[in-house]
């Protein structure tokens, strides 16, 4: 008697722990479900034929649909075709398992409506390893995106104003730089006349006549190019010579640096090249020398020097541009690459600003200064990019 009472009361004992085993399962089916419809996210599953089994209330909500409708559907129900092709091939890289996850930004469009997302998607594994569907999480960035864009806008604009405020600059230096050809090239011109009048004009004294105005004429072309090319607004990402950039941008300079006995060296055993944009770069560098060129005025320094070193490490090419003035001061060391901040009396307060964004923000590099009563030192550091194939 006593072990039929035994067996019935763990008979009793066992459909209870089942029944609460069950309540508690669905339970917790009801809490996953309402925690899935309590995030800002839009939630899917997919089974391995690309159909949904499942969603949550916000991604429903997109398609003006319930759950219930969802379900069942694919996506040439919901998108046009070639979205949906689109979507096809990415998930099938899931459910092949060639990928283990996939994380990737995209518009999401359907009917009026038009979000920037962000989607996360992974294979669900069943307790044997297979794969039996996907499971994607979607997130609106559209605010962001759009805050980037006008961020990015505004720093183009800020590039642009900072160009136009350097032109004035740059033609001041174009002048002080064909001075010297163009009063060669008179003289050339007065030599010739001369020669002919007194009747001993050679062909070989032509020439060589002729061949060094046309020298002249040619750097002079040269100047303009560059400084046509400084004020091209496409931004363009190209493989160019770091080297070439710190000449041309001397070249531009160069007038300036000799005007106030400035002593220019380059230390550089070799070209390196980077994937970049090489005007905005050319822009940084023309600032820095620009800067430097004021500061040795302004410290009225006895032996100016600017000094340019250019060094490959691993995979990164560092850049020193460093002058010999009296430094920068401790208070406004902090501030210097804020935009505005100037303590030049018609300064804008942009260049180094703008530096700052083209090298840490264009080109994934770092922007950084020491200085000290000795001078100062500012420092590029650029990663050497891959170079895409050409196929």
């Amino acid at each position: 008697m006593k072990n039929k009472t035994d067996s019935f009361i763990k008979k009793q004992l066992t459909q209870n722990n089942n029944k609460e085993k069950i309540s508690l399962l669905k339970t917790k089916q009801i809490l996953n479900k309402d925690i899935e419809n309590s995030i800002d996210d839009a939630i899917f599953y997919k089974d391995t034929q690309h159909r949904y089994i499942g969603c949550n209330k916000k991604f429903a909500e997109f398609f003006d649909m319930s759950e219930d409708e969802i379900v069942g559907k694919t996506d040439f129900d919901l998108f046009d075709e070639a979205t949906a092709l689109k979507y096809y091939y990415r998930n099938e890289k899931l459910l092949n398992r060639t990928k283990s996850k996939a994380i990737h930004k995209q518009w999401v469009e359907y009917e009026d409506k038009r979000l920037y997302t962000l989607v996360s998607k992974t294979p669900i594994i069943d307790k044997d390893g297979n794969v039996i569907g996907i499971v994607g999480i979607i997130r609106n960035i559209t605010n962001e995106y759009l805050l980037q864009k006008e961020i990015e806008h505004k720093n183009i604009m800020l590039i642009q104003q900072n160009k136009l405020i350097s032109m004035g600059e740059m033609i001041a230096n174009i002048a002080h730089q064909w001075r010297q050809p163009l009063n060669t090239l008179a003289i050339i011109i007065q030599k010739i006349n001369l020669f002919y009048k007194e009747e001993v004009l050679s062909e070989d004294k032509l020439d060589e006549n002729t061949q060094q105005a046309m020298l002249l004429i040619k750097e002079m072309s040269e100047t303009i190019d560059d400084f046509q090319n400084f004020f091209n607004p496409k931004k363009i990402l190209e493989k160019f010579d770091i080297h070439e950039a710190v000449l041309k941008s001397y070249a531009i300079t160069k007038a300036l640096i000799i005007r106030h006995n400035i002593d220019f060296i380059i230390n550089s055993q070799d070209s390196f090249y980077i994937y970049g944009y090489k005007n905005e770069f050319f822009q940084v560098i023309l600032n820095l020398f620009n800067n430097a060129i004021e500061a040795l005025a302004a410290d009225k320094i006895k032996k100016p020097t600017i000094s340019v070193s250019i060094e490959k490490r691993a995979k990164q090419v560092f850049v020193y541009i460093k002058d010999n003035a009296h430094g920068i001061k401790q208070s406004h060391l902090e501030n210097i690459f804020t935009p505005y901040f100037t303590t030049k009396e018609k300064g804008t307060g942009l260049g180094l600003y703008m530096s700052k964004i083209i090298i840490e923000e264009h080109m994934k590099g770092k922007l950084d200064v020491q200085t000290d009563i000795l001078g100062t030192t500012f420092t590029i550091i650029l990663p050497i990019q891959k170079i895409p194939s050409s196929d």
